[in-house]
C-alpha cells in the first residue's frame, strides 16, 4: 500500500500534501503554481514516482448556493465545474485512483491553523493552500479508520 497525495485546487496554486505509509498522519507537501496543465500534470507525475503514491484525493468545492436563481446569474463556471474539469484530465492522464472529497472550508480552516500557529497572513499566502491539503488528507484519513 502506498502513500495519497491531495490536492487542493486553486487557479493561481494548487496546494498539495502527502500521507505516510501507514496512511495515519498527511504532511503538506507544497505547492505547484498553476501555470498550465501541462505543466502541472508533469509536476504531479514526478511526485507520483518519487513518493510511491497509489490514490489521489481531491478536495472538491462542492456548491454551497441552492438556489438556481443565483446559478443563472452566475456567467464564469463555478470552481465546482472548474475542479470537475481539472479532474477529467488527470483522469484521462494518469492509472491511478481518485476520489472526490468535499473541500469546503478548507482554506479558511488552514488560514485559522496558520494564524493560531504564529505565522503571518502575508506569510501564510505562501503555506495556505498546502495546509488546505493537508487539512483534507487527515479529515479523509481519520473518517477511513472509523
Amino acid at each position: 500500500m502506498g502513500s495519497i497525495l491531495s490536492i487542493d485546487y486553486g487557479l493561481k496554486r494548487i496546494g498539495l500534501a502527502i500521507s505516510d505509509k501507514s496512511r495515519s498522519f498527511a504532511f503538506p507537501c507544497g505547492v505547484i503554481e498553476n501555470k498550465n496543465f501541462k505543466f502541472v500534470l508533469s509536476q504531479i507525475k514526478n511526485i507520483i514516482q518519487a513518493k510511491e503514491i497509489d490514490l489521489i484525493i481531491i478536495g472538491m468545492p462542492y456548491n454551497q448556493r441552492a438556489g438556481i436563481r443565483e446559478q443563472k446569474l452566475e456567467r464564469q463556471p463555478s470552481m465546482e465545474k472548474i475542479v470537475s474539469g481539472f479532474v477529467r484530465k488527470l483522469k484521462k492522464n494518469l492509472n491511478i485512483s481518485f476520489e472526490l472529497v468535499d473541500e469546503r472550508f478548507s482554506s479558511f480552516a488552514a488560514g485559522e491553523n496558520l494564524k493560531e500557529s504564529g505565522i503571518s497572513a502575508k506569510k501564510s499566502k505562501k503555506f495556505i493552500d498546502a495546509e488546505a491539503a493537508r487539512l483534507i488528507l487527515q479529515d479523509y484519513l481519520d473518517s477511513s479508520k472509523n
